[in-house]
């Protein structure tokens, strides 16, 4: 496989061969949002395209209408959209954005059938044009992984695995927040790159310290997959390449991440456990539908949200909370991990009512291997 780059565009794209199983949607990077040219607007009613005029007459953008009237056209001079979008952004409602279709084209190229591919919403080209610092880290790999470790709740100095944590690095090397990461690629449709990168990365790591015998948990994000069959299979050939065993990964699906439809999940579950890997339901307790998602995929692991646990030892109703669900676990078979242990206090409550694992700060602090 080798990496493709049209000098015209900065998209990346993963060379394949028609029969692959690899998938281009989930390993194609796209280009940036380009700072001027002609943007297209496509309105679902006049009002919000008399909105739209109305700010740009304001902001002295050059435009004018077509399609009888239904649609305009916005010729910006450099620069012009950063400011447009902000603008925009202010004065349309989430709907208006959803609802409003956008194609930025280079200045005097009208749009062909071809393009119709990359006609977006609104909403989702003004996020792409704030996140061309994420396209620019995807694009050049600017990731690592920190991991940190679960150890057993009995036996707190006898790990039991890793969780490796995606963390970007800015130009200076400095770190950057998966939160942020991971906020501006949901709007910006951009999950489908990132989590493959993610999955990437930290199976790089443990490839590049040759831990390859110690189990490691990868969270994955359910939406971000559309067919498992395409979408995992390069994560799954980048762990045959890293000699690591299909029983030593887990992954984990985090609760605030689901998708809608159980089926869905269940089908990229069952692609994990074909091919030998764990499973492991993430944030459990955070969420009304975790008890349901429980019975529907028979997790191999569950882990207790972090909120559930702080102060669980001197919160009565989190403790009653966390008890049952470490009960149910026990009956279930399942195993269960508390996350986000801090105190003692808090480790001792766990102990007590059969916690199978803990992970958190009293622990170890998420960090590099090998330090």
């Amino acid at each position: 496989m080798g990496v493709l780059q049209n000098p015209e565009s900065p998209t990346i794209v993963l060379k394949t061969d028609p029969g692959s199983s690899r998938c281009s949607r989930c390993e194609t990077v796209p280009p940036s949002v380009p700072l001027e040219g002609d943007l297209h607007l496509w309105f679902p009613l006049g009002h919000s395209l008399g909105k739209v005029a109305r700010c740009m007459r304001d902001s002295s953008i050059n435009f004018e209408f077509a399609d009888n009237g239904r649609s305009l056209i916005a010729h910006l001079a450099f620069g012009e959209f950063a400011m447009l979008a902000g603008q925009l952004d202010a004065v349309m409602s989430h709907e208006e954005k959803l609802a409003t279709r956008s194609l930025l084209l280079p200045s005097g190229e009208q749009p062909d059938y071809q393009d119709f591919g990359r006609v977006t919403p609104l909403g989702q080209l003004i996020a792409r044009s704030s996140a061309n610092w994420l396209l620019e880290i995807l694009r050049e790999m600017r990731l690592t992984s920190h991991f940190q470790s679960i150890v057993h709740a009995n036996d707190p100095q006898r790990r039991f695995a890793r969780e490796g944590l995606l963390r970007g690095l800015d130009r200076s090397g400095a770190l950057i927040s998966p939160f942020r990461m991971y906020q501006v690629a949901r709007d910006a449709d951009l999950l489908f790159q990132l989590d493959l990168a993610a999955r990437r990365t930290v199976i790089g790591e443990l490839d590049r310290h040759s831990v390859t015998e110690e189990r490691t948990f990868i969270n994955f994000t359910p939406t971000s997959i559309y067919d498992p069959v395409f979408c995992l299979r390069s994560t799954v050939a980048a762990i045959d390449g890293a000699g690591i065993p299909h029983d030593h990964i887990v992954f984990e699906v985090v609760e605030t991440e689901r998708t809608d439809s159980p089926d869905h999940l269940r089908n990229i579950l069952e692609f994990y456990r074909a091919e030998g890997f764990g499973v492991a339901l993430d944030d459990v307790g955070s969420g009304y539908s975790s008890l349901n998602l429980i019975h529907q995929i028979q997790p191999d692991y569950i882990k207790l949200d972090m909120e559930l646990i702080r102060d669980v030892d001197r919160d009565p109703h989190k403790a009653a909370i966390a008890g049952r669900l470490l009960e149910l676990a026990g009956d279930l078979g399942i195993q269960s991990i508390a996350e986000g242990v801090e105190t003692a206090a808090e480790l001792a409550w766990l102990q007590e009512r059969g916690a199978t694992y803990v992970q958190g700060y009293l622990i170890d602090r998420p960090q590099p291997l090998g330090q």
